[in-house]
């Protein structure tokens, strides 16, 4: 059955949206860990060229080479910096390394898996070949790992939500813990927009897992 084309063009749009976001923040400077960014950029580039095979350019070897490298650059920096060095990463930076090396790995994987499935494709078809390659993955290890990002989604939006007032706090003060609201080139590394960004690649990553199932 064809995917439907509204969540396809959707899914598009938003990773695309999200590669931007990694290459503007990256170029503003500002991260909260920079070397964090080039990793998300590779994997929602590679999210928009799974989606639409016919738009992309490069074989899915070359995919999987580069997402590999995704998953083992945070792997190695997580393993620095939870030794002797542990103390330079960026407050809060390291819970998320685990996050993103399952992402490129998984992204890796499929990139791989869906890759016969392409190549039989028809020319009309834009669902980037899901469903194909499925079998070599146990249904219940796609359905834990749809469950884990959906888990992180729903995170990641929660933090979005807008925080009640405290009884008691002087008017005008923010929450404990909550950022002060930032405007131009700052606005781009917010911790809101970052995790709007890795909400929607974790949907993003659910979607095409279930499209697998």
């Amino acid at each position: 059955m064809q995917e439907p084309v509204i969540a396809t063009a959707l899914l598009i749009a938003l990773t695309g949206w999200c590669a931007v976001h990694c290459a503007l923040a990256v170029a503003g400077g500002g991260c909260p860990d920079r070397r964090l960014e080039p990793i998300e950029f590779v994997t929602a580039l590679a999210m928009v060229a799974m989606v639409a095979p016919a738009a992309d350019p490069l074989p899915r070897v070359l995919w999987a080479a580069l997402l590999a490298a995704a998953a083992a650059w945070p792997a190695l920096l997580l393993a620095g910096r939870m030794g002797r060095h542990h103390r330079s990463a960026p407050t809060g930076a390291l819970r998320h390394y685990p996050h993103h090396i399952l992402s490129a790995a998984v992204m890796a994987a499929l990139v791989l898996l869906m890759a016969p499935a392409q190549r039989h494709a028809g020319a009309g078809h834009t669902g980037g070949g899901h469903g194909g390659g499925h079998a070599a993955v146990p249904e219940w290890a796609l359905l834990a790992l749809v469950a884990y990002f959906l888990v992180h989604a729903a995170r990641g939006a929660g933090t979005l939500l807008p925080r009640p007032a405290a009884v008691g706090r002087p008017r005008g003060e923010r929450p404990a813990g909550r950022p002060a609201r930032v405007h131009g080139p700052a606005a781009l590394t917010s911790p809101d927009l970052v995790a709007a960004r890795r909400t929607v690649m974790s949907i993003g990553m659910a979607y095409m897992l279930l499209g697998m199932s």
